[in-house]
């Protein structure tokens, strides 16, 4: 991920701080169903990360492959989304 989108434009908030293979691993999971996400500037992808455990990644939407993923939050039980 970077600072900046494409355009130069700066993102809002910083980047999630978590393996960059695994940043890699969700950025594709985003771009393969973008059609959930497109026009939606801020945006919840669930998915599991490589520890096995699911969790929430909220990321910044400039556009098809330009996001910055900027939470990393566990899913918990109590979660129903």
């Amino acid at each position: 991920m970077k600072n900046r989108d494409d355009y130069g434009r700066p993102f809002r908030f910083e980047e999630a701080d978590f393996d960059y293979r695994e940043k890699e691993k969700i950025r594709s999971e985003i771009n393969t169903n973008y059609g959930k996400y497109a026009g939606k500037m801020i945006a919840v992808h669930i998915s599991y990360g490589f520890d096995g455990e699911a969790y929430k990644y909220y990321f910044e939407n400039h556009g098809f492959d330009d996001i910055n993923i900027f939470i990393r939050d566990r899913y918990g039980e109590y979660d129903y989304e």
